[in-house]
């Protein structure tokens, strides 16, 4: 594959498209979605499209997490494989109310809860079989109410955060782009907290190459 000249500011310019239309609809995988304003759009590019068909094919958990849940997509795609209980949470509140309001527009995959929380601060104490993070990949300014500490350093502080809340052999999966930077790759910072990391999918389109990780801690932590 040749290289890409995709950079950061390419995707910052081609998210600002979709903030001027927000808000605005869309049907994905048969889930009816509205995309509030500033909240992150789940059709936004590949990595969600590609991170949703592989999700559909795995073999559900009883109690499922979508962190950075956004308009609520994932969570969705949780209870549709079969989770018996799914939370959604984000940090951003624009995206917990428009969550909300997507449940109620596909009550029958409704997640039992979104809950407003910078990771996991204000989720319950309990443990979860399956969880999905599409976390931010770099830095944010506060558009879309992302964190400002995008990138690794959100993912140290879920790694340090998530063992609390797994069961175990728990699945955790995170997608991610190349073009971001290694130095924001979750399979780089993972293991310094204990995480084994598998790549379990990769495609790749004009932006480069784009994976999914698998991981899970180690047997011994």
């Amino acid at each position: 594959m040749t290289d890409t000249t995709v950079t950061i500011a390419d995707r910052e310019a081609e998210l600002a498209d979709y903030l001027a239309r927000q808000p605005y609809s869309v049907e994905q995988d048969g889930i009816k979605l509205t995309i509030a304003k500033n909240v992150f759009p789940s059709d936004f590019g590949l990595t969600s499209s590609f991170f949703g068909d592989f999700m559909l094919q795995q073999n559900p958990a009883k109690n499922g997490l979508d962190m950075g849940c956004g308009s609520g997509y994932f969570a969705f795609i949780l209870k549709k494989i079969g989770c018996e209980e799914v939370i959604g949470v984000d940090f951003n509140p624009d995206a917990v109310a428009c969550a909300r309001h997507n449940g109620l527009q596909n009550p029958d995959i409704a997640p039992s809860a979104f809950i407003h929380s910078d990771l996991f601060a204000s989720v319950p104490a309990k443990r979860f079989g399956m969880i999905v993070f599409n976390f931010n990949y770099y830095p944010s300014n506060g558009t879309f109410g992302l964190n400002e500490d995008g990138g690794q350093q959100i993912l140290r502080r879920f790694f340090r955060e998530v063992p609390d809340y797994l069961e175990p052999d728990a699945q955790i999966f995170i997608p991610f782009s190349d073009f971001v930077g290694a130095e924001h790759d979750p399979k780089h910072v993972a293991p310094e907290y204990g995480f084994n990391v598998n790549t379990v999918a990769e495609t790749y389109n004009h932006a480069g190459r784009h994976v999914i990780y698998q991981i899970n801690q180690n047997q011994f932590d």
